[in-house]
């Protein structure tokens, strides 16, 4: 396992713990929702581009070779 491995693992307990807080009805409110929603869907964002650049840049790698 490498450092990316680590962060996609990060990534995704945040969004789970997170997505366990929606669950669980512990909103407070619906600001308190959207922010949690958006949260949520940022990590993802940044979790999707993060996956993509790496594949590119081993596939980049290979390439070379």
């Amino acid at each position: 396992m490498d450092i990316w491995d680590d962060v996609i693992q990060s990534y995704n307990k945040e969004i789970e713990g997170l997505k366990n807080s929606l669950a669980s009805g512990s909103i407070e409110d619906y600001a308190h929702y959207r922010q949690l929603v958006g949260s949520i869907s940022g990590i993802e964002w940044s979790r999707q581009q993060l996956t993509e650049i790496i594949k590119r840049r081993q596939y980049a790698d290979e390439e070379d070779f």
